[in-house]
């Protein structure tokens, strides 16, 4: 029986998704330099040969660790984005919302730090690239939820400029130890009236 036709059975399955969750913690602990085949096997409690039976390299089982962090912090994004309350908002306010979603205030600075460490090694690990590609997909998407639902315009050149600044002032704070979503609300504040002006109200 080949190796992908035993990933399909159920046990199959499980083991594989035992050692995609084992590498995703090790990568949110330690980057991707502790995603190896011995510690990803050790952390899922299965066999070494476990890891190279059902990925074919180790780039392979690192864009599945990459993909199974991304796609949680996605899904808390989104979480965060369909709860915001449909009302017009200012720009201080507006800054505040959109900082609250894309960063969080309580989000571990290790799932930041994977954020940035995932785009920065793209180049050198190009199975990242559908990775990175997803996720600003999920990202411009609930941008517009988030600014439609503020009474804001936004077209998508505008909204790549409000993930760039978002970006830059994370990875500013991480780098300063300061607050990455009170950075991101202050950095927004400056420009969101020029990149999401308001909806005029029909008079």
């Amino acid at each position: 029986m080949g190796a992908m036709t035993a990933a399909t059975t159920p046990k199959g399955e499980r083991r594989r998704s035992r050692l995609i969750a084992a590498a995703g913690e090790l990568l949110l602990e330690g980057g991707f330099d502790a995603v190896r085949h011995r510690a990803v096997a050790d952390r899922a409690q299965l066999p070494l040969a476990s890891t190279t039976y059902y990925f074919g390299s180790l780039d392979d089982l690192m864009a599945e660790a990459a993909g199974f962090v991304s796609r949680a912090d996605e899904q808390a994004i989104v979480d965060r984005g369909e709860a915001v309350a449909r009302r017009r908002r200012g720009s201080h306010a507006t800054a505040e919302i959109l900082a609250d979603v894309f960063v969080g205030e309580n989000t571990p600075h290790d799932e930041l730090a994977a954020r940035y460490e995932m785009i920065a090694l793209t180049p050198r690990y190009p199975r990242l690239y559908d990775v990175v590609a997803a996720r600003r997909a999920t990202l411009a998407a609930t941008h517009l939820v988030v600014l439609d639902r503020s009474g804001r315009l936004a077209r998508a050149a505008h909204i790549e400029n409000l993930i760039a600044i978002e970006d830059g002032a994370v990875l500013g704070a991480l780098g300063s130890g300061s607050s990455p979503a009170g950075a991101t609300r202050d950095a927004l504040g400056e420009v969101v009236d020029v990149l999401a002006p308001r909806v005029e109200e029909p008079r």
